[in-house]
C-alpha cells in the first residue's frame, strides 16, 4: 500500500501545475469522445471518435495477448430542467458497449508457461467473448453561474458469453483468483452478468477522484460472484491539457468454488489525446453536453 500512497503523492504534485480544472473523462460514462478526436492510453482501451455520438475502442497494449475491439454509442441525451422533481432538474445521458475479445491466444501462453493453471493434456477453447453493457449517466450536482457541474454518477449493466469459433475443449476454470475464474468461465458456455455505478468528482481544484463498486456473477444463481471496487486520482497536465495522468488502486474479491479469495493491485495510467483536424475545442463530452464541462481558462 506504500508504493500506492507514493504513486498517488506524485500524481498530486505533478497535476498541481495544470492550468484549470479537469473535465470529467469519458471513458467509464455513457458518453464518447468527441468526433475525430483520439486518445491513447497505456494500459487503459485507446480510443477514436467516428461521429458525434459513436467511438470505436481497443485495448492493444493492456491487453496485448486478447485481441479486442468495441463499440459505444451515445443514444441519447435529456437536458435538465428549470423545474420538476429531482430527475427532470437532472442531466442524463444513455448509451451502449458493445466489445469482442478473443481469449485463446492468452489461455495458450498461460497453458505453455505454467500447467498448475491449464495442464498441458487440455485444449484451450478457440472462442470469442461479447460484452453487452448499457449505461446511464446523471449529472447530480447542477451547473452554476459560480460552480461548474459536480458528483457525475454513472450506472451500469449487462452481460457477458461467447460463442465457439473452433474445436470442442476440455479446459477446467482457472480458480486462482477471481478475475482470472470469470474470465474463463466465460469461455465455457457459461453467462457472467453484472451491475455497477462509479462517481467522478472534482477535488482539490484541479484534480478529479473517482470511484466505482461492480459486482460480478457467475450464472445466473449467483454461486460464484465476485466484486471490484477502484479509486483513482486523475488530472490533465501539459501546454494543451492533452495528458491525463491517473494512478490509484483496483480490489478484487469474490468466492470461487466457495472459497473466498482477495486482491489489491494498485494502478497508474497515462493518456495522451489530439485530433486529426483542426477545430475548436469542445472538452471530452462534445458540445450537446456542455453541462459536463468546464469554461477552460480565457488568455
Amino acid at each position: 500500500m506504500n508504493k500506492i500512497i507514493y504513486i498517488i503523492f506524485l500524481l498530486v504534485m505533478i497535476c498541481g501545475g495544470a492550468m484549470a480544472q479537469p473535465e470529467f473523462q469519458t471513458r467509464p460514462t455513457a458518453c464518447t469522445i468527441d468526433k475525430h478526436r483520439f486518445e491513447l492510453s497505456l494500459f487503459s482501451p485507446s480510443r477514436y471518435g467516428i461521429g458525434e455520438k459513436t467511438e470505436v475502442f481497443t485495448d492493444v497494449l493492456g491487453d496485448i495477448m486478447i485481441p479486442n475491439v468495441g463499440l459505444k454509442h451515445r443514444w441519447f441525451t435529456k437536458p435538465a430542467q428549470d423545474k420538476g422533481g429531482f430527475l427532470r432538474t437532472r442531466e442524463m445521458h444513455f448509451g451502449t458497449v458493445h466489445t469482442f475479445d478473443y481469449p485463446g491466444i492468452f489461455f495458450n501462453g498461460v497453458k505453455k508457461h505454467t500447467s498448475d493453471y491449464i495442464p498441458d493434456t487440455c485444449t484451450v477453447p478457440s472462442v470469442i467473448t461479447m460484452k453487452n453493457e448499457a449505461r446511464l449517466s446523471i449529472m447530480l450536482q447542477k451547473k452554476t453561474n459560480c460552480e461548474p457541474g459536480n458528483f457525475l454518477l454513472t450506472l451500469r449493466a449487462g452481460v457477458k458469453n461467447s460463442f465457439k469459433v473452433g474445436k470442442e475443449s476440455n479446459m477446467p476454470p482457472i480458480d486462482r483468483h477471481t478475475l482470472w475464474y470469470r474470465e474463463s468461465v466465460v469461455c465455457l458456455d457459461t453467462i457472467v452478468w453484472f451491475v455497477g455505478a462509479d462517481v467522478d468528482i472534482h477535488i482539490a481544484g484541479k484534480l478529479n477522484l473517482l470511484m466505482d463498486a461492480d459486482f460480478y456473477s457467475v450464472d445466473w444463481n449467483v454461486k460464484d460472484w465476485s466484486g471490484e471496487n477502484k479509486l483513482f486520482v486523475y488530472g490533465y497536465f501539459g501546454y494543451k491539457q492533452n495528458v491525463m495522468l491517473e494512478a490509484g488502486v483496483k480490489l478484487l474479491y469474490g468466492t470461487v468454488f466457495d472459497n473466498f479469495k482477495f486482491k489489491a493491485l494498485p494502478m497508474i495510467d497515462v493518456s495522451y489525446y489530439f485530433s486529426l483536424k483542426k477545430k475548436r475545442d469542445k472538452g471530452l463530452f462534445g458540445p450537446e453536453i456542455s453541462m459536463l464541462t468546464h469554461n477552460r481558462r480565457r488568455y
